[in-house]
């Protein structure tokens, strides 16, 4: 794990230092997830801002810089949320159909809080009297576990503004997969 954490601080390090000048060229961008979480229907909202690093007449990289998402099932609050922070790089091909399509290839790594129901009993014992039931209070609150996460996405954008595409979360607490639909605007 601690290879990972060095690895992603390194990657983000040299771009840093080769896109100081472009990230004040950056731009924010939103989106909207639906899918599932954990093998549950789920939705998902995210900000985010990413500067292009690189052009050339192939291809453009584009680096995430920061982006916030929070994911859950429809029932939420449930027993299940997603609040993350990650960072990575975003690939696009040349411009198509009359410059107006460019397909995308993203992945991102970072830190991802698991937040799960969680039951505690409470019983209170009378000692001096055992022939009647104790008292139980039974209490749930959500409880946060810290984890790796990775998203990947695959997607085609339209007029460099609004893109659609399929993302796949998975974070290392609980092992979970997320399978969204994604639906993004950069402004």
């Amino acid at each position: 794990m601690k290879a990972i954490k060095f690895f992603v601080a390194a990657i983000a390090m040299t771009f840093a230092m080769g896109a100081n000048a472009q990230l004040s060229e950056g731009h924010f961008t939103a989106n909207v997830n639906f899918g599932s979480i954990a093998t549950k229907g789920g939705f998902g909202l995210g900000l985010g801002y990413r500067a292009d690093i690189y052009t050339h007449d192939y291809f453009t990289l584009a680096w995430d810089i920061a982006h916030v998402e929070w994911d859950a099932p429809f029932d939420s609050p449930g027993d299940l949320d997603e609040i993350s922070v990650k960072t990575g790089l975003r690939c696009f091909s040349p411009s198509f159909a009359n410059d107006k399509l460019r397909a995308y290839t993203n992945l991102a790594l970072g830190y991802t809080c698991v937040l799960t129901k969680t039951v505690s009993v409470d019983v209170d014992w009378d000692d001096d009297d055992y022939s009647s039931l104790p008292a139980i209070e039974v209490e749930t609150k959500m409880k946060g576990h810290s984890a790796f996460g990775l998203s990947w996405g695959i997607g085609l954008q339209y007029n460099q503004k609004i893109a659609l595409g399929y993302t796949l979360q998975y974070e290392t607490w609980a092992k979970s997969k997320n399978h969204f639909a994604t639906i993004s605007y950069t402004f």
